[in-house]
């Protein structure tokens, strides 16, 4: 946000038109986009380390992470509730766009390892 009205002043040093026209018509700058306090995720070790023995065997490769500054629920979950949270979930490719879609192998995939995730994070009882 701070680079934008260095580039708008500069555009007021271009020709004689262009200086008129911002000297005339001034530009207001004002920020409108959602601000969210950072997240890290603190506390996952034992969860992660589980999901990552899962992963291996249902993917057959290790678990990658990754850092993001898009805002996910494990945020809410983290800030708000004092959960600890990481997000894990299927392929996917152009978010939020017109032509978003998710690989359906993946989601299979990943539905088996949130079941043994799930089975080895809270143990099972026999039927």
């Amino acid at each position: 946000m701070r680079g934008i009205p260095v580039h708008v002043a500069r555009a007021g040093t271009g020709s004689n038109a262009i200086k008129a026209a911002i000297h005339n018509n001034p530009p207001e700058i004002v920020w409108s986009g959602f601000l969210s306090p950072g997240y890290e995720a603190t506390e996952i070790q034992e969860s992660e380390a589980v999901l990552a023995s899962v992963y291996e065997h249902v993917f057959g490769r290790k678990l990658t992470s990754f850092s993001s500054t898009a805002l996910t629920d494990a945020r809410f979950y983290g800030l708000d509730f004092g959960v600890p949270a990481f997000c894990f979930g299927a392929t996917m490719e152009r978010a939020h766009g017109f032509n978003e879609r998710v690989d359906l192998a993946s989601v299979k995939r990943v539905t088996k390892a949130l079941a043994l995730f799930t089975a080895s994070w809270c143990g099972i009882e026999p039927a």
